[in-house]
C-alpha cells in the first residue's frame, strides 16, 4: 500500500512538471510575440520558409450616388471642358462626368480581375549562423487558359555584403539580343559592395545588435494591443497551438521603426566606445554607419517631414494621417516558437499615387516557418558561377 501511494505521488509530480513545462509558453501575449521573435533571431535561426503575397483591388462604387455626393479630383478631361465650355453648360459637364465614371468603372473592373489572378508565392531559407539567406519569389498570373510565371531566386550573403540574383527567367532571352555587351548565360548576377568600402562597414556588430533593437521596437507598442485569440483557418493548416493578434495603425508602425533604428544607433555608439586600438573597425567606421541609421530614423520621426517634397516623404506623411489598421497574426507551436505569420492591411489607392479610380488595395501576406535545423538552399553562389555586375559596369 505504501509503495502504491509512493507511485501515485511520483505520477502526480511528473504530471505537475509536464504541466509546468506546457504552461511555460502561456505568457502574456506581448511577451509571447517578443520571445518568439527573439528565438528566431538568436536560437531557432536556421529554417526554411514559404508563403504568399496577394493583393485585392476594392473599387469604390459611385453608381448609386448622386453627382452632388461624389467628390472627385480634377482630371485632364475636366480641365479641357472648363477651358472650352462655360461652367453653366450642365449638359457638357454631365457628359464628361459620365465619360469619366465609365472610364473609372472599366479600370476598376480590370484591376479587380487582375488582383484575383495575380499573386507572388515564395519559398526560401535562412541560416543566420552562416550569415546567409535565400528567397525565391514567383511573380504569377493564373486564370482560365493562361499561366504566366517568373521566378527570381535571390541569395543574400552578409559576410561579403553581396546579393546574388538568378535572372535566367529574363537573361536567357536577353542574352540573344543583338549588340548585347553583357551575356549572363547560366551564371548568377552579383551585386556587391566594393571591398574597399565593405571593410569599413561593421556589419557583424550591426547584426549582433539587431535582436535587441527589434525587441526594443516591439516594446514600444502598447502591450494591450496584443491579444491571444482562437486559432484561425490559416493557423490550423500550420497545426498552431496558439495565436496572438496584434492590431496597430501606421503611426505605431512608424514609431516602431523609429525606436528600432534609434536602438541600433545607440548600440553602435556603445560598441565604438568600447573598441580598443586592435579592433577591426575604426571609430569613424561606426560613426559613418551610425549617421546613416540616424538619418533613416529622422525620416520616420521627423514631424516637420524634411522629405515632404519627395515621393517617399509624401508617402510617409499620408501614412501618419491614416487610421487604417495593420493586422498582424503570430502563430505558435507547443514549444513557443513562431511557426507562421499573417499580415493584412488596406491601403487607399491614392496613397500609391493613383487618384482614379477611388478604392482600396487590400494586402494579404502569409508565411510559414519550418525549423529543420539544416535549411535547404537552392542557390550555391561562388566566384566561378557568378558575374560581378558592379565590377563590369565600373561601379
Amino acid at each position: 500500500m505504501r509503495l502504491k501511494f509512493t507511485k501515485i505521488i511520483l505520477m502526480l509530480a511528473v504530471a505537475g512538471m509536464v504541466s509546468a513545462c506546457g504552461n511555460k509558453t502561456e505568457k502574456n501575449p506581448d511577451k509571447m510575440v517578443r520571445s518568439g521573435i527573439q528565438r528566431i533571431m538568436t536560437e531557432d535561426n536556421q529554417f526554411n520558409f514559404s508563403g504568399s503575397y496577394q493583393t485585392e483591388f476594392i473599387i469604390q462604387n459611385n453608381e448609386n450616388k448622386s453627382s452632388s455626393e461624389i467628390t472627385e479630383p480634377t482630371i485632364a478631361s475636366e480641365v479641357s471642358a472648363s477651358e472650352e465650355y462655360d461652367d453653366d453648360d450642365s449638359e457638357v459637364t454631365e457628359y464628361y462626368r459620365k465619360q469619366r465614371d465609365l472610364y473609372n468603372k472599366s479600370i476598376g473592373q480590370f484591376l479587380g480581375q487582375f488582383g484575383k489572378s495575380f499573386s507572388v508565392p515564395f519559398t526560401g531559407a535562412v541560416d543566420m549562423k552562416k550569415g546567409v539567406m535565400e528567397v525565391i519569389p514567383e511573380v504569377r498570373y493564373e486564370d482560365k487558359n493562361v499561366l504566366i510565371s517568373f521566378k527570381f531566386p535571390t541569395y543574400l550573403d552578409f559576410n561579403n555584403l553581396s546579393l546574388y540574383l538568378d535572372g535566367s527567367a529574363i537573361t536567357h532571352l536577353s542574352d540573344t539580343m543583338p549588340d548585347n555587351k553583357m551575356v549572363i548565360g547560366d551564371k548568377y548576377m552579383q551585386f556587391a559592395v566594393s571591398q574597399d568600402k565593405a571593410q569599413h562597414i561593421p556589419v557583424a556588430d550591426l547584426l549582433k545588435s539587431l535582436p535587441k533593437s527589434i525587441d526594443d521596437g516591439y516594446a514600444s507598442i502598447d502591450p494591450s494591443a496584443f491579444k491571444k485569440v482562437n486559432v484561425d483557418e490559416f493557423g490550423k493548416t500550420l497545426e498552431a497551438k496558439y495565436q496572438v493578434n496584434l492590431n496597430t495603425d501606421y503611426a505605431s508602425s512608424l514609431k516602431y521603426n523609429t525606436v528600432l533604428l534609434q536602438s541600433l544607433s545607440k548600440a553602435l555608439k556603445e560598441t565604438a566606445a568600447k573598441a580598443d586600438k586592435n579592433n577591426k573597425y575604426k571609430p569613424e567606421d561606426y560613426a559613418l554607419l551610425g549617421n546613416i541609421i540616424d538619418a533613416l530614423a529622422s525620416i520616420y520621426s521627423d514631424s516637420d517631414n524634411a522629405l515632404a517634397d519627395t515621393p517617399m516623404g509624401a508617402y510617409l506623411e499620408q501614412l501618419k494621417n491614416k487610421s487604417n489598421l495593420m493586422v498582424n497574426n503570430f502563430y505558435f507551436d507547443s514549444k513557443g516558437r513562431i511557426i507562421g505569420v499573417r499580415f493584412k492591411t488596406d491601403l487607399p489607392m491614392a496613397i500609391t499615387g493613383m487618384e482614379e479610380p477611388k478604392g482600396t488595395i487590400r494586402i494579404d501576406y502569409k508565411v510559414r516557418m519550418d525549423y529543420t535545423g539544416s535549411p535547404k538552399f537552392t542557390m550555391q553562389p561562388t566566384p566561378q558561377n557568378s558575374i560581378n555586375i558592379g565590377a563590369r559596369l565600373g561601379w
